[in-house]
């Protein structure tokens, strides 16, 4: 979280398990609503644009989702999270060639566990994954 002040990370942080929390219990619009503040104040925190793709995505609102996604990949393109975060978005708007393409641009970092469950869930049939499972296991 270095785009984020330290004497600020908890509370982003609290943000973060109150918004899966809202989504879990189908509060969407409220979970927008509450997190676009913080997206506002740490335009240069890529870990808010990343919750921001997920809370905007969540709610069928790719194109927005998949901007913020891009921009959490720009200011940390190393980031596991902002990648998969907008593969996930480009995946849910159907731009299944572009997800691909991300995948593969993190790839250049290194190996991507997240990505390698994700093709070993797909192969096997048994993928179970959503979105809840993502952003609660990233905040733990």
């Amino acid at each position: 979280m270095s785009q984020i002040p330290e004497e600020a990370a908890e509370r982003v942080l609290g943000a973060i398990r109150e918004v899966v929390e809202m989504d879990a219990n189908g509060r969407h619009a409220e979970a927008e609503a509450f997190f676009r503040p913080l997206v506002e104040e740490f335009p240069e925190g890529s870990l808010v644009h990343s919750y921001m793709c997920w809370i905007l995505s969540r709610s069928n609102k790719h194109r927005e989702a998949i901007d913020h996604g891009r921009v959490a990949v720009r200011l940390t393109p190393e980031s596991e999270l902002s990648s998969v975060m907008l593969f996930r978005a480009l995946w849910g708007a159907g731009e299944h060639a572009l997800a691909f393409e991300e995948m593969r641009r993190l790839e250049q970092y290194g190996h991507s566990e997240e990505y390698a469950r994700m093709m070993q869930e797909w192969n096997e049939g048994t993928s179970t994954r959503n979105w809840e499972d993502a952003a609660s296991k990233t905040i733990q």
